[in-house]
């Protein structure tokens, strides 16, 4: 009988328990916008941090002390890995397009004009260099896989740290600027754009340091090896993804909605001769 590549993953009670605390924690969210203690939305942070902790950790045992993941399953999971990250970037295109909907066509509600001058965030103080944490990643990212591959454990090491100090400083940086800023999340369409984009793009950087200290910590315990360090790669995607986003993030949201540029499509379309 031909073996088969793949094997028979066994019951594990993590995809529902993480599936349960992600409700628990919108819920806590939902519940924070109405006046209650932003304590609660952390406990269900917590919660869903926990179940991943250890959902990762039955998947590290499948892989690395029982041989489990094969070429074919590592195949299937990097075509999973970048499902998801498509999955990622229509979730964030929905509220570029809401975005957009009211930035490039202002109705009566928003005065034919975009956008409101007291709602506006500064562009050019935190957010660059916020920007700037986030781009200076680039190269110790990349430098880190090398260094793997090359067998320098002591460089990875050094350099996904490195990563991982840079972006707690950018999450640091923003939860400073979106709890000093002098709007809220109801505070019109760009508040309700500017809170959605940010605080979600925040959480994505949160969730890449939580896989880029699991890469770290599974690098340290010398889990990986030149060819085989598919959790280090998946990190560092992940981190790039972040990066990406926030180049939009930060292009259109601060800077486009600062430089006073109030040409809407209905403006466009009323100049031309016909």
């Amino acid at each position: 009988m031909k073996r088969c590549p793949f094997h028979r993953v066994d019951q594990s009670p993590w995809p529902l328990l993480t599936a349960w605390s992600l409700g628990i924690s919108a819920m806590m969210f939902v519940q924070f916008l109405h006046g209650d203690p932003f304590y609660r939305v952390l406990v269900g942070l917590g919660l869903v941090v926990t179940c991943v902790y250890w959902w990762f950790s039955d998947i590290i045992s499948e892989a690395t002390f029982m041989g489990k993941h094969t070429r074919r399953v590592q195949r299937g999971i990097r075509i999973g890995f970048c499902m998801f990250l498509i999955s990622e970037t229509m979730f964030f295109a929905s509220f570029f397009w809401a975005f957009f909907h009211s930035a490039l066509a202002p109705g009566v509600a928003l005065g034919f004009f975009w956008p409101q001058e007291v709602y506006t965030m500064p562009c050019w103080g935190l957010p660059l260099l916020n920007t700037s944490l986030l781009l200076s990643t680039v190269f110790p990212c990349n430098m880190a896989q090398a260094a793997i591959k090359a067998g320098e454990l002591k460089i990875a090491l050094n350099t996904l740290g490195l990563v991982m100090i840079l972006g707690g400083c950018f999450v640091l940086v923003q939860g400073y600027e979106i709890f000093t800023a002098k709007f809220t999340l109801a505070d019109g369409v760009y508040g309700c754009c500017f809170f959605s984009l940010t605080g979600l793009h925040g959480l994505h950087v949160v969730g890449g340091l939580f896989f880029l200290f699991i890469a770290w910590s599974r690098a340290r315990l010398g889990h990986f090896s030149s060819s085989r360090h598919l959790n280090l790669t998946f990190s560092i995607w992940y981190w790039h993804f972040v990066d990406i986003i926030w180049i939009f993030v930060f292009s259109f949201i601060y800077v486009w909605s600062n430089l006073g540029w109030q040409w809407t499509f209905s403006d466009v379309f009323s100049s031309l001769p016909f």
